[in-house]
Formats: C-alpha cells, sequence, structure tokens
C-alpha cells in the first residue's frame, strides 16, 4: 500500500503530518499540524483509509511483532542467541525496551489516524459516493477496534484478570481532539477499553460491507471473525460461537484438503484467508520482518511444542531441521500475513461450545481440525474438561507461529513454561504473572502527564 498520509506517534501523544515526505521529515515529533480538509473528496478519504491499513503492515505491528512475540513469550518459540528480543525471551523486558516502544508507537498510529480519518468522514457528505463511504467507514471503525483490542493484548491483563475487568488498561483516544492539539489520554480501565472497541466494531458492522472482494480488506466477515475472537477473550460464549458459526456457514471460505495445506503456506491467499496484511517485495519489512527471523533461524520452534505432534499429523511439516519455523517461509520476504483464518473459527466454535456444555458441537468443530490434519486418525471422543483441553491443544498446533499462544495461556490462567536458549534454564511462569504483559513504554511515561509511574504495569 503507497503511505499517502504520515502519522509520527513517539508517544501517544498525537499529530498528523501531510503527504509532503520532506515537511515530514523536517517536523519535529510534537509540531502541532493542522488536519483540516483532510478529507475534501472520495478519493482522499479513500487514501486516507489506506494509511490506516498501511499501518498494519509495519513490522513493529502485524509483519513481524505482533505475531513473534505471543509465541515467543510462551512455550512455542525461544531465541536463537540472536540480540533481537533477547530480554523478552528472558522475561527480562524492561520499561525502555525500543522494540516494545516501537510496537506502542504503531498502535497507537493506528488508532490516531483512524480517529482523524473517521471524525472528518463523518462530517463529509459525499453526495453520490455516500454508499461506498460507508462501506469504508466501517472498515475504519474495524481497522480502529483491531488496535485496541491489540495494543490492550499485549500491554494490559486479560479481560478475565479481574471479575469485573475493572483492572488498568491502555488509553482511549478522544477522535474530536487528536490531531487538532497535542492529547495525552490516560490509562482507561479494561472494561472501559473493552466497550470502546465492541462500539467500534458494532459501528462498523452497521456500515461495513459483506461483499468479498479480497481478504486484504475488511468486510462483514471478516468483522464478525475478528469479534468472534474479542468474545472469545471475553468469555463470552454464545456470542463467541454464534459469530464463528456465522462465518464458517457464509460460504465464502472453506478449510484446505490435508494434500495442499503444506504447500498453501507458499500462497498469497487462499480458501481459508479471512483477512490477511498483504505484502510484494518493495514494501515488505525484509530484514525486520517475520520471514526473516524464522527463515535464517534467529527464532526457533520449542522441542516441547515439536513434541506434541502425533505421527502423521501434517502440520508437524511445517517444522523443519533443528525446530526451523517453515510457515513463512519466502526467501524474498513477501509472505501475505494471515490475521484470521477460517480454520480459528472452527476452534473459536469449539471452544465456546464446550464452555457452553454442548460437547458434541464443540467434538464436530474441534475434529474438523484434527482430520484436516491428519485424515487417519482417530476423532476425538472426550468430553468436560478433557475435551476443553484438546481444543487447547489444538489451538496450539493449528494456530502456531500466528501470535496466539501467550494470550490462549492467561486467559485460561494456565502456568506454562517458557524455554530460553540464552538463559538454559527454564523459566516456570505462574499465572497470574506480571511479565507476560509488555511495560507502557517509559517515554510515554516521561512524556504523558496523564499516566505516571504509579500506572506502570506492575514489576516494571
Amino acid at each position: 500500500m503507497k503511505k499517502i498520509y504520515y502519522l509520527l506517534v513517539p508517544v501517544l501523544i498525537f499529530s498528523l503530518f501531510s503527504c509532503n515526505k520532506d515537511e515530514f521529515l523536517n517536523k519535529k515529533p510534537y509540531d502541532k499540524i493542522s488536519t483540516d480538509n483532510l478529507i475534501v473528496d472520495y478519493s482522499t478519504f479513500k487514501a486516507a483509509a489506506d494509511g490506516v491499513y498501511d499501518i498494519f503492515q509495519s513490522p513493529y505491528y502485524y509483519d513481524s511483532y505482533a505475531l513473534l512475540l505471543p509465541d515467543l513469550m510462551s512455550d512455542n518459540v525461544h531465541n536463537n542467541n540472536f540480540y533481537v528480543f533477547s530480554d523478552i525471551d528472558q522475561y527480562k523486558t524492561k520499561a525502555d525496551d525500543r522494540y516494545v516502544e516501537k510496537m506502542w508507537d504503531k498502535m497507537a498510529a493506528l488508532i490516531a489516524q483512524a480517529s482523524i480519518v473517521i471524525r472528518q468522514a463523518e462530517a463529509f457528505d459525499f453526495g453520490s459516493d455516500q454508499a461506498a463511504a460507508n462501506k469504508l467507514l466501517g472498515q475504519v471503525y474495524i481497522a480502529r477496534g483491531i488496535a485496541y483490542f491489540d495494543m490492550q493484548r499485549f500491554f494490559a491483563q486479560p479481560y478475565n484478570f479481574t471479575s469485573d475487568a475493572s483492572h488498568l488498561g491502555v488509553p482511549i483516544v478522544d477522535q474530536n481532539l487528536v490531531g487538532k492539539q497535542l492529547v495525552s489520554p490516560a490509562r482507561a480501565t479494561t472494561k472501559e477499553v473493552y466497550n470502546q472497541i465492541l462500539s467500534d466494531f458494532n459501528k462498523g458492522l452497521s456500515l461495513i460491507g459483506s461483499d468479498v472482494v479480497s481478504p486484504y480488506y475488511l468486510n462483514k466477515y471478516s468483522a464478525e471473525a475478528m469479534l468472534a475472537r474479542i468474545y472469545l477473550y471475553m468469555d463470552n460464549w454464545q456470542k463467541a460461537a454464534d459469530l464463528a458459526s456465522d462465518v464458517i456457514n457464509s460460504g465464502k471460505y472453506s478449510l484446505i484438503p490435508n494434500k495442499d495445506y503444506v504447500a498453501s503456506w507458499k500462497l498469497d491467499k487462499t480458501s481459508e484467508s479471512i483477512f490477511s496484511i498483504a505484502n510484494t517485495r518493495t514494501d515488505n519489512a525484509k530484514y525486520t520482518s517475520i520471514n526473516y527471523y524464522y527463515i535464517f533461524k534467529r527464532f526457533l520452534a520449542t522441542t516441547d511444542l515439536v513434541n506434541s505432534f502425533k505421527a502423521g499429523d501434517v502440520r508437524r511439516n511445517l517444522i523443519g531441521t533443528g525446530n526451523k519455523v517453515l510457515k513463512f517461509s519466502s526467501y524474498f520476504f513477501d509472505n501475505n500475513i494471515p490475521v484470521i483464518r477460517l480454520s480459528e473459527m472452527y476452534l473459536i466454535k469449539a471452544e465456546a461450545l464446550a464452555e457452553l456444555g454442548d460437547d458434541a458441537g464443540a467434538r464436530d468443530a474441534v475434529n474438523a481440525i484434527l482430520l484436516r490434519a491428519n485424515p487417519t486418525a482417530t476423532p476425538y471422543t472426550e468430553s468436560g474438561d478433557a475435551l476443553k483441553k484438546i481444543i487447547q491443544d489444538e489451538r496450539r498446533k493449528e494456530l502456531m507461529f500466528e501470535g496466539h499462544r501467550l494470550f490462549d495461556l492467561t486467559r485460561r490462567k494456565q502456568s506454562f513454561v517458557k524455554y530460553s536458549t540464552a538463559q538454559q534454564t527454564p523459566i516456570n511462569v505462574t499465572y497470574p504473572n506480571n511479565y507476560t504483559i509488555l511495560p507502557i513504554p517509559l517515554q510515554e511515561i516521561e512524556s504523558n502527564n496523564n499516566i505516571s509511574q504509579d500506572q506502570q504495569n506492575p514489576g516494571y
């Protein structure tokens, strides 16, 4: 995607810059830049919305960090004596960690740019283009909801950490002020953040189109798929099951056959692709991409993960000799990044139905994933807690290296072992744990007078 509008957010104090690259590079981080008349017709609205999608593509977001860190901080992946993320790998992350700061900044940038675009698009009369503009506006709302959700997952404890979700979450931006003046939002409660996320999704779904033109742009079904994930994290089992079922039954997607599964990871998109981040050889992050980190064995699958596979499971073929990760295998760094796949919908449905006591329905859903992985496997017949464990084991294997494992462990309140090459000795991570979430960046605390050191995540 071409970068039309630049948004620089070194902390959560927001400023919008014009498309003049020289001007952008010469401005100081906190210069006040007018954002009036960013949108003057449908084409400028489309360009601004593409700028929102473009932020997803950053290596500090979905092109790398958002996928790698949840597996690295769990029992799936370890650092192979590489300097990048070495502190995170050893659970020694500091508040001034530059990688953490970059991730925070990108998520904040997306929230800021989406908020400005939403404000101006809602105030503009698009005339004959209004119907198309409404669909695009729905996409921007959903994109902002995703960014809030991701920031919350990385920088705050899970929704069920407290019984009423009253623990500290991430800041919520006033969209009427961002871009007009410097803003320093305080940390909201987790409940308030999730209310904002649901508000964005509900508004987005009321506007967004149901046509599935491309997996690289959000639509009704990709929004529902992400919302199913969000409700799963909230322990809202019925809504999670209903939304996942709606996506499965839409007829828009289908599971890749066993014989094509491994090869499918070399394709730009597949019948399972619900929402993906597009990359070309020109715009990919190259040496900071998820491809590079895994292809050149900077990070490896843990032996514990390798040993979790039974004979005949096709997914085992995505881990090579020496525990090399092969899921993102392009040497040209142009892999498109999967954010939501159909297989996750089956697993969300399985988990939610198991929690609702519908063991038969849960088994049907999880067996669809098992038998695709190994058509000769004996279908699961377990029930109750045994079935719930099986579903989590299947999630681990099916969604490995896609940025799920840490969050699955913490939202399920599970302790685990963190395997680290650098430290040699495995780390026993007991739930609850201060270090399964990242610190609020020190630069943010120092620059934002509404977030004090007392509001830093404990332990940092």
